[in-house]
């Protein structure tokens, strides 16, 4: 008795952790439609790690953040029609979290109205801030392309 008494006074408030990612998520969908490239980046850690499609990937804050600000101007000539994320599992394990899910957006070009739908599939680690918040320390993500006229959709479970 004791010492399960003692291992639930060890376990963090797991709810407390995923109200706080979900605040993690909250920020990043509204920094992301702003183009924010200052409000994504207080949103990960110092040592972050990307693995953009077909890139190397980019490691550490300046890097991640240099690679936002090279597509600044690309960014100004659409309009985010939206935007948004859809996380399948979220798991907390000790200062680490890991999360998979889809991110869905349409942009409406500038210049002539046009739009165009992008669907991610993303991976991501997060870690716990000694505040209790999160922040992305890991991240991947794979466009997924648009289903074949000749293919059928995938059967839902």
């Amino acid at each position: 008795m004791t010492a399960l008494l003692f291992l639930l006074l060890l376990v963090p408030d797991q709810r407390a952790d995923l109200r706080a990612i979900e605040e993690l998520h909250k920020r990043d969908v509204a920094a992301t439609k702003a183009y924010d490239v200052d409000a994504l980046t207080l949103l990960w850690t110092d040592d972050i790690v990307t693995m953009p499609p077909s890139a190397q990937p980019v490691q550490g804050k300046k890097a991640n953040r240099d690679l936002l600000i090279a597509g600044q101007e690309r960014a100004k000539q659409v309009d985010i029609v939206e935007y948004n994320q859809k996380w399948e599992e979220i798991t907390v394990t000790g200062e680490f979290a890991y999360e998979w899910g889809t991110f869905n957006s349409i942009i409406k070009a500038k210049s002539n109205g046009q739009t165009a739908n992008a669907q991610f599939k993303v991976m991501r680690v997060l870690k716990r801030q000694p505040d209790g918040t999160w922040r992305v320390h890991r991240s991947m993500w794979n466009e997924i392309p648009p289903p074949s006229p000749s293919t059928p959709p995938p059967a839902k479970p």
